[in-house]
């Protein structure tokens, strides 16, 4: 478990010097030992270095102009990468599980952080080059806790922004997911939200994506329309108004009038068994409570289908 968190996830972890108790000064001094010490050298980087280390209140920690350098491996391409962050803050981050003698089948209970301006040279940070997409600073928030006893997992957000591009916000609170990783818990979604906020990232990726497929952008937009007909044809009026809001911001994909959200929060008695009856009038809002909501929502939208 802990070997995952080379490579990208050293970003993370570099930034984790927690500081609890007395004086800042003090603590911040002890929370950058325990992590030099217990897991800086698990980290298995090349080099990890970080320009200044700054303890904020009594729990909390902000590391500037970060580079984590990382070996040679296959997932790297067989070369040698390197990562930089331009701001880590650290409010909270579980050592006790990511130290040496932590137990292998025991997860991190708990993570609250944020990386600013991250940038790389690996293929990760270039994969949407050859959709016309620049190769932009990634922002990066987490917060997230597990709880073992009951067995829960709560994701109170997970944000990634591609500066000038696109931000995408996920927040969801999943029950029976336990912080031991050898457990085999069955996983039942309590609620879910995806926030797609686009600044032009569709407008550049999906021309090339058509491309390939020899097609059209318009014939992409025009089919995923004309499903959203097909199936908004045998529904009610409350999943109608949120389908309209997809359908909206699915035909406003050159310029977006801003964020399209959206929100799971199924009934108790649903789970995956029930998804062949989403097709019923309704069943998408009564039994897995979708909403939708788009500031350029058209009335009527999904009903329409593709432009004439």
């Amino acid at each position: 478990m802990r070997g995952h968190w080379a490579g990208f996830g050293a970003a993370l972890l570099g930034s984790a010097l927690m500081v609890v108790g007395l004086a800042a000064g003090a603590w911040a001094q002890n929370g950058l030992e325990r992590f030099e010490k217990e897991v800086k050298p698990q980290l298995e980087l090349k080099s990890f270095t970080y320009k200044t280390g700054t303890a904020v209140g009594t729990s909390g920690f902000v590391l500037t102009d970060v580079v984590a350098v990382v070996p040679a491996n296959a997932a790297t391409g067989d070369k040698e990468s390197t990562i930089k962050i331009e701001r880590v803050a650290v409010d909270a981050l579980d050592f006790d599980r990511l130290k040496k003698d932590a137990k292998d089948d025991e997860a991190p209970r708990f993570a609250k952080l944020k990386l600013e301006g991250m940038t790389g040279d690996d293929e990760m940070f270039t994969a949407l080059a050859p959709y016309g997409v620049p190769k932009v600073p990634v922002d990066i928030a987490l917060d997230y806790a597990i709880d073992g006893k009951d067995k829960v997992l709560t994701l109170k957000t997970l944000e990634i922004n591609l500066r000038g591009q696109a931000k995408f916000t996920v927040a969801l609170v999943v029950d029976g997911i336990s912080d031991k990783s050898s457990a085999m818990d069955d996983g039942k979604l309590r609620t879910a939200s995806l926030t797609i906020d686009d600044s032009g990232l569709i407008a550049k990726v999906l021309p090339a994506v058509a491309k390939e497929e020899g097609m059209k952008p318009e014939e992409v937009i025009d089919t995923a329309l004309g499903a959203l007909a097909g199936f908004a044809a045998m529904q009610g009026a409350p999943t109608l108004k949120a389908l309209d809001a997809v359908a909206s911001f699915v035909a406003d994909w050159k310029a977006p009038k801003g964020p399209l959200a959206l929100g799971l929060k199924p009934t108790e008695t649903a789970g995956l068994e029930d998804l062949d009856k989403v097709m019923k009038p309704n069943a998408l809002v009564d039994l897995f409570g979708f909403t939708a909501t788009y500031p350029g929502t058209k009335p009527g939208a999904a009903k329409a289908g593709p432009a004439k």
